[in-house]
Protein backbone atom coordinates (compact mmCIF):
# COMPACT_ATOMS: atom_id res chain seq x y z
CA UNK A 1 0.00 0.00 0.00
CA UNK A 2 1.13 3.29 -1.17
CA UNK A 3 2.26 5.69 2.14
CA UNK A 4 0.12 9.09 1.76
CA UNK A 5 2.91 11.68 0.83
CA UNK A 6 3.28 14.03 3.71
CA UNK A 7 5.14 18.07 3.37
CA UNK A 8 6.28 19.99 5.96
CA UNK A 9 6.43 23.89 5.00
CA UNK A 10 7.81 26.74 7.34
CA UNK A 11 6.73 30.63 6.34
CA UNK A 12 7.64 33.63 9.05
CA UNK A 13 8.36 32.52 12.12
CA UNK A 14 10.77 30.97 15.07
CA UNK A 15 10.55 27.39 13.72
CA UNK A 16 9.54 26.16 17.43
CA UNK A 17 6.57 24.05 16.44
CA UNK A 18 8.86 22.21 13.94
CA UNK A 19 11.46 21.70 16.78
CA UNK A 20 8.41 20.01 18.61
CA UNK A 21 8.19 17.49 16.02
CA UNK A 22 12.56 16.96 15.92
CA UNK A 23 11.75 16.42 19.82
CA UNK A 24 9.04 13.77 19.25
CA UNK A 25 11.82 11.27 18.30
CA UNK A 26 10.84 7.43 18.55
CA UNK A 27 7.18 8.42 17.93
CA UNK A 28 8.30 10.34 15.41
CA UNK A 29 10.32 6.99 13.57
CA UNK A 30 6.76 5.58 14.62
CA UNK A 31 4.74 7.55 12.23
CA UNK A 32 7.03 7.70 9.37
CA UNK A 33 6.65 3.67 9.19
CA UNK A 34 2.96 5.04 8.30
CA UNK A 35 3.67 8.06 6.47
CA UNK A 36 6.31 9.21 3.64
CA UNK A 37 7.55 12.72 4.12
CA UNK A 38 8.61 14.38 0.81
CA UNK A 39 9.42 17.37 1.53
CA UNK A 40 10.78 19.00 4.92
CA UNK A 41 13.45 21.60 4.73
CA UNK A 42 14.24 21.52 8.32
CA UNK A 43 14.34 17.65 9.18
CA UNK A 44 16.13 16.36 5.49
CA UNK A 45 17.17 16.98 2.09
CA UNK A 46 14.40 15.37 0.03
CA UNK A 47 12.11 18.16 -2.03
CA UNK A 48 9.76 16.40 -3.58
CA UNK A 49 7.08 18.40 -5.59
CA UNK A 50 3.60 17.78 -4.95
CA UNK A 51 0.71 16.60 -5.36
CA UNK A 52 0.49 15.62 -1.44
CA UNK A 53 -1.74 14.07 0.46
CA UNK A 54 -1.27 16.15 3.51
CA UNK A 55 0.57 19.36 3.92
CA UNK A 56 1.74 21.05 7.66
CA UNK A 57 2.62 24.22 7.34
CA UNK A 58 4.22 26.15 10.42
CA UNK A 59 3.93 30.00 10.58
CA UNK A 60 2.36 33.02 8.87
CA UNK A 61 2.26 34.35 5.44
CA UNK A 62 3.75 37.54 5.36
CA UNK A 63 5.11 38.27 2.37
CA UNK A 64 3.63 38.13 -1.41
CA UNK A 65 5.93 35.06 -1.72
CA UNK A 66 4.83 33.39 1.07
CA UNK A 67 0.74 34.21 -0.13
CA UNK A 68 1.11 32.60 -3.27
CA UNK A 69 2.86 29.62 -2.12
CA UNK A 70 0.26 29.12 0.62
CA UNK A 71 -2.01 29.10 -2.42
CA UNK A 72 -0.40 27.47 -4.56
CA UNK A 73 -0.27 24.37 -1.61
CA UNK A 74 -3.31 24.58 -0.62
CA UNK A 75 -4.43 23.59 -4.26
CA UNK A 76 -1.66 20.77 -4.46
CA UNK A 77 -3.47 19.17 -0.98
CA UNK A 78 -5.65 16.79 0.10
CA UNK A 79 -5.69 17.91 3.71
CA UNK A 80 -3.87 21.39 4.82
CA UNK A 81 -2.95 21.72 8.40
CA UNK A 82 -1.73 24.41 10.40
CA UNK A 83 0.52 24.09 12.70
CA UNK A 84 0.99 26.17 15.74
CA UNK A 85 -0.15 29.66 16.95
CA UNK A 86 1.30 31.69 14.05
CA UNK A 87 -0.26 29.55 10.98
CA UNK A 88 -3.73 29.15 13.02
CA UNK A 89 -4.28 32.58 14.46
CA UNK A 90 -1.42 35.02 13.04
CA UNK A 91 0.20 34.45 16.46
CA UNK A 92 3.07 37.04 18.24
CA UNK A 93 3.36 38.15 14.01
CA UNK A 94 -0.88 39.72 14.15
CA UNK A 95 -0.12 41.40 17.32
CA UNK A 96 0.99 44.57 15.53
CA UNK A 97 -2.12 46.83 13.69
CA UNK A 98 -1.13 47.29 10.26
CA UNK A 99 -1.96 50.71 10.79
CA UNK A 100 1.31 51.00 13.13
CA UNK A 101 3.61 49.01 11.09
CA UNK A 102 4.59 52.28 8.52
CA UNK A 103 5.13 54.28 11.89
CA UNK A 104 7.68 51.12 13.35
CA UNK A 105 9.42 50.75 9.65
CA UNK A 106 10.43 54.76 9.55
CA UNK A 107 11.61 54.40 13.41
CA UNK A 108 13.38 51.21 13.75
CA UNK A 109 14.67 51.09 9.69
CA UNK A 110 14.65 54.79 8.59
CA UNK A 111 11.94 56.36 5.98
CA UNK A 112 14.11 54.67 2.92
CA UNK A 113 13.20 51.03 3.98
CA UNK A 114 11.20 49.74 1.57
CA UNK A 115 9.30 46.38 3.20
CA UNK A 116 8.50 43.15 1.58
CA UNK A 117 6.55 42.25 4.46
CA UNK A 118 2.17 42.52 4.21
CA UNK A 119 0.07 42.09 6.76
CA UNK A 120 0.24 39.14 9.63
CA UNK A 121 -3.22 37.09 9.35
CA UNK A 122 -4.03 33.97 9.70
CA UNK A 123 -3.27 30.99 6.82
CA UNK A 124 -7.39 30.73 6.76
CA UNK A 125 -7.81 34.72 6.01
CA UNK A 126 -6.41 33.40 2.56
CA UNK A 127 -7.24 29.73 2.18
CA UNK A 128 -9.59 27.03 3.89
CA UNK A 129 -7.75 25.26 6.07
CA UNK A 130 -8.90 21.48 7.50
CA UNK A 131 -7.36 21.14 10.89
CA UNK A 132 -5.12 23.12 13.20
CA UNK A 133 -3.02 22.16 15.77
CA UNK A 134 -2.84 24.82 17.95
CA UNK A 135 -0.09 25.94 20.34
CA UNK A 136 2.66 27.91 20.91
CA UNK A 137 4.92 25.85 20.52
CA UNK A 138 2.32 23.01 19.47
CA UNK A 139 1.94 20.02 21.85
CA UNK A 140 3.44 16.83 20.96
CA UNK A 141 0.44 14.65 22.66
CA UNK A 142 -1.58 16.96 20.49
CA UNK A 143 0.46 16.17 16.78
CA UNK A 144 0.56 12.46 16.98
CA UNK A 145 -3.27 12.96 18.01
CA UNK A 146 -4.09 14.38 14.95
CA UNK A 147 -1.26 12.77 12.59
CA UNK A 148 -3.22 9.38 13.89
CA UNK A 149 -6.43 10.62 13.40
CA UNK A 150 -6.05 11.52 9.87
CA UNK A 151 -3.89 8.20 9.22
CA UNK A 152 -6.74 6.19 10.48
CA UNK A 153 -8.95 8.08 7.84
CA UNK A 154 -11.11 10.43 10.49
CA UNK A 155 -11.65 13.79 10.38
CA UNK A 156 -9.35 15.39 13.87
CA UNK A 157 -11.55 17.16 16.01
CA UNK A 158 -10.98 18.92 19.24
CA UNK A 159 -11.89 17.59 23.09
CA UNK A 160 -14.17 20.41 23.56
CA UNK A 161 -12.77 21.63 27.08
CA UNK A 162 -10.96 24.27 27.68
CA UNK A 163 -7.73 25.28 29.33
CA UNK A 164 -9.34 24.87 32.88
CA UNK A 165 -9.90 21.21 32.58
CA UNK A 166 -5.94 20.76 31.71
CA UNK A 167 -5.51 22.99 34.88
CA UNK A 168 -7.90 20.99 37.13
CA UNK A 169 -5.77 17.80 36.39
CA UNK A 170 -2.35 19.40 37.05
CA UNK A 171 -3.86 20.43 40.37
CA UNK A 172 -3.59 23.86 39.97
CA UNK A 173 -5.27 26.84 41.92
CA UNK A 174 -7.57 28.67 39.42
CA UNK A 175 -6.41 31.94 38.66
CA UNK A 176 -9.63 33.99 38.31
CA UNK A 177 -11.50 32.71 40.96
CA UNK A 178 -8.79 32.17 43.72
CA UNK A 179 -5.82 34.46 42.96
CA UNK A 180 -8.31 37.79 41.14
CA UNK A 181 -5.68 36.98 38.43
CA UNK A 182 -6.71 37.54 34.53
CA UNK A 183 -6.64 34.39 32.59
CA UNK A 184 -7.91 32.93 29.08
CA UNK A 185 -8.07 29.86 30.29
CA UNK A 186 -12.19 29.68 30.74
CA UNK A 187 -12.03 29.73 26.62
CA UNK A 188 -9.31 28.36 25.56
CA UNK A 189 -9.16 24.84 23.89
CA UNK A 190 -7.41 22.20 26.12
CA UNK A 191 -4.14 20.23 24.91
CA UNK A 192 -1.70 22.28 26.08
CA UNK A 193 -1.53 20.36 29.46
CA UNK A 194 -1.95 23.89 31.48
CA UNK A 195 1.64 24.24 30.88
CA UNK A 196 1.94 27.87 31.67
CA UNK A 197 -0.53 28.07 34.48
CA UNK A 198 1.55 25.28 35.95
CA UNK A 199 5.17 27.67 35.94
CA UNK A 200 3.23 30.66 36.90
CA UNK A 201 2.03 32.41 34.38
CA UNK A 202 -1.47 33.30 33.25
CA UNK A 203 -2.98 31.85 30.16
CA UNK A 204 -3.21 33.57 26.54
CA UNK A 205 -5.01 31.42 24.79
CA UNK A 206 -2.43 30.50 22.65
CA UNK A 207 -4.15 26.96 21.88
CA UNK A 208 -7.09 28.50 19.74
CA UNK A 209 -10.76 29.49 21.30
CA UNK A 210 -12.60 26.48 22.31
CA UNK A 211 -16.06 26.07 20.43
CA UNK A 212 -18.88 27.92 22.12
CA UNK A 213 -16.59 29.85 24.40
CA UNK A 214 -18.31 32.61 26.13
CA UNK A 215 -15.85 35.50 25.46
CA UNK A 216 -18.07 38.57 26.75
CA UNK A 217 -19.09 36.82 29.77
CA UNK A 218 -14.95 36.51 30.96
CA UNK A 219 -14.70 40.02 29.75
CA UNK A 220 -17.24 40.77 32.31
CA UNK A 221 -15.48 38.66 34.81
CA UNK A 222 -11.58 39.70 34.28
CA UNK A 223 -13.12 43.36 34.39
CA UNK A 224 -13.98 43.23 37.70
CA UNK A 225 -10.83 41.90 38.77
CA UNK A 226 -8.29 44.16 36.64
CA UNK A 227 -8.43 47.11 34.04
CA UNK A 228 -9.24 47.41 30.34
CA UNK A 229 -5.90 48.00 28.83
CA UNK A 230 -4.47 44.23 30.23
CA UNK A 231 -7.45 42.90 29.46
CA UNK A 232 -6.74 44.19 25.93
CA UNK A 233 -3.45 43.41 26.07
CA UNK A 234 -4.18 39.25 26.91
CA UNK A 235 -6.83 39.22 24.40
CA UNK A 236 -4.61 40.50 22.03
CA UNK A 237 -1.55 38.37 22.47
CA UNK A 238 -2.70 35.94 20.18
CA UNK A 239 -6.02 36.62 19.48
CA UNK A 240 -5.91 40.82 17.53
CA UNK A 241 -7.24 39.09 13.98
CA UNK A 242 -9.59 35.99 15.99
CA UNK A 243 -13.27 37.34 14.78
CA UNK A 244 -15.08 35.22 17.61
CA UNK A 245 -12.70 37.59 20.35
CA UNK A 246 -13.37 40.62 18.34
CA UNK A 247 -16.93 40.58 18.22
CA UNK A 248 -16.55 39.10 21.79
CA UNK A 249 -15.68 42.61 22.42
CA UNK A 250 -18.18 44.59 21.44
Amino acid sequence: MTKPKVAIYDFTDCEGCEVKLVSLRERLLLLENKIDIVNWRLGQERFDAGPYDVTIIEGTPITDYEVDLLKDLRKNSKVLIALGACAALAGVPGIMPEKDRKFWYEKIYTAQYRPRGVDAVPLSAYVPIDFAIHGCPVDEDEVVKAMEELLSGKTPTYSGNSTCFDCKQAGNKCRIRDEEKPCLGPITQAGCKAICVTGGSPCYGCFGIRKEANISALIKKLKTITDEKTIERYLTMFHSRTKEVNDGKK
